[in-house]
């Protein structure tokens, strides 16, 4: 199955490119986080474990989560995302944008959750020990 997910997602990255790629794959997680419903969390560390519970579900790792006052945002330092080679921007991380669907699709559907905000990574940010770190938070004009 391995060498299927990466000769498909190789020649998915040759057909539409990265930015189509990332869309598509934004969308996919999304949907996923629509079957794998969230229910209503009042704390951060409600939302953590919830959320840990769902990762663990599926095997895609797990997440801590920590409020940002200072930058105004919701940071997710995400461990375990599977990997599909060395594909995807930073290399090992095809699948960050289907994580970030996922990740705003359930902080977004939370109580007091603002309608404005959108989840986003660094694809050239350095990633130690295999963690990739998201930001949930107003869009910057």
């Amino acid at each position: 199955m391995s060498l299927f997910l990466r000769e498909f997602a190789s020649g998915f990255d040759e057909q539409v490119g990265q930015d189509a790629r990332n869309r598509f794959l934004r969308t996919v997680g999304a949907n996923m986080a629509a079957r794998l419903a969230l229910p209503r969390c009042d704390t951060v560390e409600e939302l953590e474990l919830e959320i840990n519970a769902l990762l663990s579900l599926i095997g895609w790792g797990q997440a801590g989560l920590t409020l940002d006052r200072d930058r105004q945002c919701l940071q997710v330092r995400h461990r375990g995302l599977p990997r599909i080679g060395a594909l995807g921007a930073p290399a090992g991380y095809w699948l960050a944008a289907c994580l970030a669907g996922m990740y705003e699709t359930w902080i977004g559907r939370q109580p007091g959750a603002q309608n404005d905000c959108v989840m986003t990574w660094r694809p050239d940010q350095d990633c130690p020990d295999g963690t990739i770190v998201l930001d949930y938070g107003a869009v910057q004009k």
